[in-house]
């Protein structure tokens, strides 16, 4: 590895990780932009996201179907909120697992 360079040589172990965590936060970053839609068709004076014209949260939002009547959205809601409580726990232990194999590796480095 060049010692100018930036690139740090990952273990398949690390790369694994690392795209678990990068997963678990586009998931929750997707719920996110879902539910800020469904709450703006809730109340139009919250702010629009133009991320609605994205695949995932054009998915999404298919899937919740948020629909026309205010308890058809308040249910996409609700279950938005579900989905985006479980995607958060989902991260963070995407993030703790992260953190210790990090821990696990860094007396490895001290030896190179």
């Amino acid at each position: 590895m060049d010692s100018d360079s930036d690139e740090v040589a990952l273990t398949p172990e690390e790369q694994q990780a690392q795209t678990r965590l990068l997963h678990a936060l586009e998931k929750v970053q997707t719920i996110s932009m879902a539910l800020s839609h469904v709450e703006h068709l809730l109340n139009p004076d919250n702010p629009h996201t133009p991320a609605l014209n994205t695949p995932p949260v054009k998915a999404l939002l298919r899937e919740v179907r948020p629909g026309e009547t205010a308890e058809q959205q308040r249910d996409a809601m609700l279950t938005l909120q579900e989905k985006l409580t479980v995607a958060t726990r989902e991260y963070e232990r995407a993030t703790e697992e992260a953190k210790q194999l990090s821990l696990r590796m860094a007396p490895n480095l001290a030896d190179q």
